[in-house]
């Protein structure tokens, strides 16, 4: 007498699982990919602003060169600030502080794939500081 063999066709299981997962690791890497450039431009940004913010507390707060030099640091790591905001200190107040503010409208570019997302994060970094002038 034969024992009885159940034979199970197995072929089809790898296929319908990896359809499973796949959506979620894509999800999954263009979210860490996606994390890693808004991180770098919020750190590009605040590195902007203070360079733009160093330059006018130890020189005469001219706004021209501190929006050349936050334009600088920008240019350097390909970020297109949208707008770069020069406060001259107030020589009334005795603290005398300059501040820098740069802001840009971060694009996420996984989100290009899809329809129903179409837009910009906003970004900004503000620096403050003494002015050591005169």
């Amino acid at each position: 007498m034969k024992p009885i063999v159940f034979i199970r066709n197995n072929r089809g299981n790898a296929v319908v699982e990896f359809a499973f997962v796949l959506p979620l690791l894509l999800l999954l890497c263009f979210g860490i990919t996606e994390f890693g450039r808004a991180w770098m431009t919020k750190s590009v940004l605040t590195s902007a602003a203070r360079e733009g913010a160093r330059l006018a507390a130890v020189t005469a707060p001219d706004v021209a060169a501190v929006t050349a030099r936050v334009q600088a640091v920008c240019d350097a790591a390909n970020v297109t600030p949208s707008a770069i905001t020069v406060t001259p200190p107030d020589p009334a107040d005795p603290d005398r502080k300059v501040t820098v503010r740069v802001e840009t409208n971060f694009v996420v570019l996984s989100a290009k794939m899809l329809e129903s997302f179409k837009g910009s994060v906003p970004m900004s970094s503000e620096t403050t500081m003494r002015h050591e002038g005169l």
